[in-house]
């Protein structure tokens, strides 16, 4: 009868070095793959928030350069209501071709263009996170300003410059505002040199004049509310870009 022997299935038991090695490689392995993930993640959030910073610096841009023309708009209008509301007082005294100038003039209106991309993305991808925390802060300060201040300042605004347009349509020929939007002040100014009478004005209800001039008053209330929101505005963009200008060194071309 044959006899098989089974094999020796005894390992030779492997040293404490050995087993030692092959941890480290393995702990070494899985470190040096979290360091790249990191590494490869901080040049990413790098390069987002470069990107980031340069759109809101443009966007900033345009902000100042809207609120640059609204500031110097609103105080005209505030001279220019302060003009009417003298001449309203003088009731059947007053200056035609002067009443009629200005109500044209104070006919205008708008409303701040807020460029608001960048903060748009920021607030839905939640990266707030990677931008200077002082930049980051003044910005959240900066929107929650616009987006509530602001625009009840405007929507109230605009509620009192209807108010007082209606008034100003009863008192103010239509034909004046008409001819000033198509030809401008200049045209109007020589119109009424020529002739003060031109365009009529309805002085004999002394009510309306009387309301008239108050609505101007409260219509100047809200203008000095939005001129103050105004400036306070501009100061707060050009200290943001002149954070981003320092910070991230970003030059204004």
């Amino acid at each position: 009868m044959e006899v098989h022997h089974h094999p020796d299935l005894h390992h030779k038991s492997k040293k404490f070095k050995e087993y030692f090695l092959e941890f480290l490689m393995i702990f070494l392995a899985v470190t040096l793959g979290f360091f790249a993930e990191n590494i490869r993640e901080y040049f990413s959030d790098r390069d987002k928030e470069r990107k980031y910073v340069k759109t809101l610096y443009h966007d900033l841009k345009d902000d100042t350069a809207n609120l640059n023309g609204g500031i110097p708009f609103w105080q005209s209008q505030l001279k220019r209501i302060d003009t009417l509301r003298t001449e309203i007082k003088k009731g059947d005294h007053m200056n035609p071709k002067v009443a009629n100038m200005m109500a044209s003039a104070i006919r205008f209106y708008g409303n701040f263009l807020y460029h608001d991309r960048t903060i748009a993305q920021l607030k839905s991808t939640g990266n707030f996170r990677l931008l200077d925390a002082a930049l980051a802060d003044s910005i959240m300060e900066y929107d929650s300003y616009i987006t509530s201040q602001l625009r009840d300042q405007e929507a109230h605004g605009q509620k009192l410059y209807i108010e007082t347009n209606n008034l100003q349509n009863k008192i103010f020929e239509s034909g004046i505002w008409q001819l000033y939007q198509k030809n401008g002040l200049i045209y109007i100014d020589s119109l009424l040199t020529a002739d003060p009478n031109a365009f009529k004005i309805h002085t004999e209800n002394k009510e309306l004049l009387f309301e008239f001039y108050n609505s101007l008053d409260f219509w100047q209330i809200g203008i000095n509310w939005r001129l103050r929101s105004s400036l306070h505005l501009e100061r707060r963009a050009v200290n943001m870009m002149q954070l981003i200008e320092n910070q991230y060194h970003i030059e204004n071309k």
